[in-house]
This record gives C-alpha cells, sequence and structure tokens, in this order.
C-alpha cells in the first residue's frame, strides 16, 4: 500500500512567527540559530547554523570570475538572514523572505536533506504537478 505524506499547513500569527513542526525541530533547542534565505523555486530556505557554515565553505570555493556563480552567491547569501528559535518553538519570518516566497498567513515545511524549506500551499502544489509529470519522464 502506497503511503502518502501529507504537509499540514502552519498559521503565521500577526507579527511573522510560525512554530517549527515538531518533526523538524525536535534535534534543535530553544534559543538555537538558525539563517534563512531565498530559495530557488520562490520559497524560503532555513539552515542551522552548522549547515549554513558547511554551505558557506562549499560557496567559498567558487571561482569569482565565473559571473553564474558569482550571481548565485550573491542571491542565496545576500538576502540572508537570522533568527532564532523562541521558547514556544517559533521562528520569526522576515518580511522580505515572506514577500519574496508569497507567504502570508499560512505556510508548509518540507524536509530536504541539509535544510527545510518554507513554501506558500498554493505555488508548491502548483510545482509539485508539474514535478510529477516531469519525473515520470526520469528512470529511477
Amino acid at each position: 500500500m502506497e503511503k502518502k505524506r501529507i504537509n499540514r499547513l502552519h498559521h503565521i500569527d500577526e507579527k511573522g512567527r510560525v512554530a517549527i513542526p515538531v518533526n523538524l525541530r525536535k534535534e534543535m533547542k530553544y534559543g538555537e540559530k538558525l539563517i534563512l534565505t531565498k530559495g530557488i523555486e520562490k520559497c524560503i530556505y532555513v539552515f542551522t547554523e552548522e549547515e549554513w557554515r558547511k554551505f558557506e565553505e562549499r560557496i567559498r570555493e567558487f571561482p569569482l570570475w565565473d559571473e553564474e556563480k558569482r550571481k548565485a552567491v550573491r542571491y542565496l547569501l545576500g538576502e540572508s538572514e537570522e533568527t532564532e528559535i523562541d521558547a514556544q518553538g517559533r521562528i520569526l519570518i522576515p518580511g522580505n523572505l515572506m514577500a519574496y516566497a508569497n507567504i502570508s498567513k499560512v505556510c508548509m515545511f518540507i524536509k530536504m536533506p541539509r535544510w527545510f524549506e518554507i513554501w506558500n500551499p498554493d505555488l508548491y502544489a502548483e510545482l509539485h504537478k508539474v514535478e510529477e509529470l516531469n519525473f515520470k519522464e526520469i528512470p529511477l
């Protein structure tokens, strides 16, 4: 029997705070710093400090004369923001990143291998439909 993973919707309060789902924060702790930045597909990437350091180390290896890589570095690092997990397990999503990802009152979290993503549920559903069609062409 095929099991589908259901991504619940999470409400964002009027101050821009959202509770991180328990399954994502179980290895994090109150006061831990997280780094948020623009994602490539109109979402927000969220890294722990440790993963962010690893990410920055990989980026430092990019040759400065490569214009496309320089643009990618600027894109990913240029608007990164630091936030902390509060006592209720919430983080504050900066307004500029919420606007970029078209998130207002509701979002969803997607776990990735080294980070997690925060999405507008409608944009994610739209992207997911397109990806499903494209994945049918890929032999897995």
